[in-house]
């Protein structure tokens, strides 16, 4: 039995174009105009959902150019400064050291994109925790995202070594280092030029535990791997990400894996499946999960799934599940 091919397409959690765009809009900047130019959701808040990486690092590389050049790093900088991971932290913080949580975390990112490689390499006296996409160094948007994802990084070890800390030493695929990254790490060494972007650790201080936050059981929460997707489950994961913005065609569709509406059809069919059917599918179980755990009205809960019409997404709902939305709210609350 042949293994499912995986999907050539890499893509990338949506929240880290929106971590991107909360740090433009506190600076006062036209983040939904930069985000429709390059092709993303401006409806979607779903930080777990997915985009095509190449659509949020032109949105990474469009507004850097535009605001700042560094802006990578600022970014991460402000995601850590606001605390915007607590989520992520609160669970690190069940590990007993700093050097079981970074082994806890390289696992955790492997759900944030696919084609991501992370990881820690062991040396002697220290560890050096890495990044990189490999071949892409000279993709627009690549070195703005790895500036982000550093500094992002370095807040979560600080977490458990100080607001202060600082890396011995900090590699980057950057030809070049910057006046703003080093004064962002005074004291470290910043080699440029790297195969990848790391930050070193020393063993001193891997036994280190992290202070606890307020307690209360945030539960697990389980992450669809984006590196385990096949074909189909990148092509739902990219619609579901993109109904709010309006109904997406299969040109579209087609356009997010860079492939012809031929091949997608022919993909789609090696599956069993027909476009109509796929988008159809992820329409109502990403409606039926709103109708569930939410208090939206049944129309607005149709345009958060591209449809304008209330009756077509009452009789797309009944022919999929066999009543309609308000028949399917009704036997919910009797459950």
């Amino acid at each position: 039995m042949s293994r499912p091919r995986k999907p050539s397409t890499p893509i990338i959690r949506l929240a880290h174009p929106l971590a991107f765009a909360a740090f433009l809009r506190h600076i006062g900047a036209p983040v939904e105009r930069h985000m429709r130019r390059q092709g993303l959701p401006t409806l979607c808040d779903d930080t777990n959902a997915f985009v095509p990486l190449n659509r949020a690092w032109s949105f990474f590389d469009a507004t850097a150019q535009h605001e700042d050049v560094m802006l990578g790093w600022h970014v991460g900088r402000f995601v850590g400064v606001n605390n915007l991971n607590h989520k992520l932290l609160r669970r690190l913080e069940n590990s007993p050291t700093l050097y079981q949580a970074l082994r806890k975390l390289v696992q955790m990112i492997s759900s944030e994109a696919s084609h991501l490689q992370i990881g820690i390499r062991e040396r002697n006296q220290d560890i050096l925790f890495y990044t990189c996409y490999k071949g892409k160094r000279d993709a627009a948007g690549y070195l703005t995202s790895q500036g982000y994802q550093l500094e992002a990084y370095l807040h979560l070890i600080r977490h458990f070594l100080g607001a202060h800390w600082v890396p011995t030493e900090i590699g980057i695929e950057s030809p070049a280092s910057s006046p703003v990254v080093e004064s962002h790490f005074p004291g470290a060494r910043i080699l440029a030029g790297q195969e990848a972007g790391y930050l070193v650790v020393p063993r001193s201080c891997l036994h280190v535990a992290a202070p606890r936050t307020n307690s209360g059981d945030v539960g697990k929460v389980d992450l669809p791997l984006a590196s385990s997707f096949d074909y189909v489950d990148t092509l739902r994961s990219l619609l579901r990400s993109y109904m709010a913005d309006g109904y997406v065609s299969e040109q579209q569709a087609a356009s997010m894996l860079d492939t012809s509406v031929r091949t997608l059809t022919r993909r789609l069919s090696d599956h069993g499946l027909t476009y109509g059917a796929l988008i159809d599918e992820v329409r109502f179980n990403a409606a039926r999960e709103m109708l569930q755990t939410s208090e939206m009205k049944i129309v607005d809960v149709a345009r958060s799934v591209g449809f304008e019409d209330h009756s077509d997404f009452s009789r797309m709902f009944r022919r999929i599940g066999g009543l309609t939305p308000r028949e399917y709210v009704q036997a919910s609350q009797s459950d």
